[in-house]
């Protein structure tokens, strides 16, 4: 068979080969970036995260680890019973849900984020050390 008869056949098989994946590359390797590693003293029972990514939860023997935009130590944590092995996280309804196989229990935890408003210099109206604040947001410009 000659040269030319060979590489014609080499091309035709090529060609069959991209038409019939549909022109679609096959993946051939998988690129994997460490962000973050975080160092907990309890072994990790179960993880969780909202789905833009700004909660990350983590059950622990005995508490929720809560992490906050990727923060290398808890923000907050929630004491839970230590049966509890898995959970999930239901962000519409912010709840998470904790359930123990030994004791056949599901817990559901509403989740209420609270934020910090520093009023430093804004007009006030009463006492400035008084105990509670009213922030009253009238401009939104």
């Amino acid at each position: 068979m000659s040269n030319n008869k060979i590489l014609m056949i080499v091309l035709i098989l090529m060609v069959s080969l991209v038409m019939a994946t549909n022109g679609l590359a096959a993946t051939v390797g998988v690129e994997a970036t460490m962000v973050k590693q975080l160092a907990i003293d309890k072994p990790p029972l179960d993880v969780e995260s909202s789905t833009d990514g700004k909660l990350m939860f983590v059950l622990v023997p005995g508490e929720v680890l809560i992490y906050s935009d990727l923060g290398g130590q808890p923000t907050n944590r929630i004491a839970v019973d230590s049966s509890f092995d898995s959970m999930a996280f239901a962000e519409k309804l912010d709840l998470l849900i904790l359930s123990s196989n030994s004791t056949q229990k599901v817990n559901m935890v509403r989740i209420d984020l609270i934020s910090e408003v520093i009023i430093d210099g804004s007009p006030y109206k009463g006492k400035a050390d008084a105990t509670v604040t009213i922030a009253v947001f009238d401009d939104y410009q």
